[in-house]
């Protein structure tokens, strides 16, 4: 996407439900900000606006020059969260696309370390997943929170950033499942189809097996973390849900003994058809837009009739 798509794309942005507007693309647009600024901005980071806590830090609500904003403040002052603070604005700082969340500034004042986020208006995808939730997500909005979440990991793998760390509690949301990847304190920057090893952190629900067991960390295991979220999003299910029976969402998946049902054989061929078609074709060179095109009904059965035998499927 070019920078003047982007640009317009942000600027239409503007959630349906509560009007939220995204902050608009601008180059060079990392700010240092005082720790006074955003402590008025947050009312002195107030309990009223605290939003979620993340693996390193606070997440608070502001609002600054008219804009809403999400402050997460780095609760390590030690050379490891220093890293792991650096790491996050070093790659946001350079990424702009309109499924990665909008890195507005920092402020490294003292032994404060604050990051300033654009506002996302609906909370973490994990959320919305849950049992106990408001509003069951639909079959429409987990295929566009996929969509969405897939075309922003793309774009990351593309300008050869790994982000490490990718679950449902790091895919932000808008109340039209507009879906945003976030949280990159564990992001790292690579050469193209390179590996490294490093220290083993974050959900180990998420973790591919080599990251898991040797610490090797590639765009691959990224991808593997894609493919839990797109599980979840299936599935309705957590990685440690209490109907898995004591094991992972990945080894229970894969143990499903009941495929003697139509419908059920028909749903999992669904779904497994078009992962597989899809990574063919990204084999084969075809973009995202391409396969998303190229991915009709014809291919399979209806994404209607998907949804309806995905809603009739019985979890054990």
């Amino acid at each position: 996407m070019s920078y003047h798509e982007a640009h317009q794309r942000a600027a239409k942005s503007v959630c349906s439900v509560c009007h939220n507007r995204r902050p608009q693309f601008e180059r060079n647009r990392k700010k240092e900000f005082s720790y006074a600024e955003l402590c008025a901005a947050t009312q002195g980071f107030s309990p009223k606006n605290y939003l979620s806590e993340g693996g390193f830090g606070s997440v608070y609500k502001g609002e600054l020059c008219g804009q809403k904003i999400a402050v997460k403040q780095h609760t390590y002052a030690n050379q490891k969260g220093e890293k792991e603070f650096k790491s996050e604005v070093d790659v946001l700082s350079k990424a702009m696309h309109e499924n990665v969340v909008m890195l507005l500034g920092s402020c490294s004042e003292g032994h404060h370390r604050l990051l300033v986020y654009e506002y996302l208006c609906n909370a973490s995808l994990d959320l919305h997943l849950s049992q106990h939730s408001r509003k069951l997500l639909d079959w429409p909005d987990r295929v566009k929170v996929a969509d969405g979440a897939a075309k922003g990991l793309l774009y990351l793998h593309e300008n050869n950033i790994i982000h490490r760390d990718l679950t449902t509690n790091n895919i932000l949301l808008t109340h039209d499942y507009d879906p945003l990847l976030g949280d990159f304190g564990l992001a790292r920057t690579v050469i193209e189809d390179s590996s490294y090893c490093t220290e083993c952190v974050g959900n180990m629900g998420y973790m591919a097996p080599e990251y898991a067991e040797f610490g090797k960390v590639s765009i691959k295991t990224d991808v593997y973390s894609f493919g839990v979220v797109l599980l979840q999003l299936i599935t309705g299910m957590r990685t440690t849900d209490k109907r898995l029976g004591g094991k992972g969402l990945v080894e229970w998946i894969t143990k499903i003994g009941d495929f003697r049902s139509e419908t059920k054989m028909k749903t999992w061929k669904f779904v497994v058809g078009w992962v597989v078609d899809a990574l063919t074709d990204i084999m084969e060179g075809k973009t995202c837009d391409t396969i998303l095109r190229d991915y009709s009904p014809a291919r399979s059965y209806s994404i209607c009739s998907a949804s309806e035998t995905l809603m009739n499927l019985k979890m054990k």
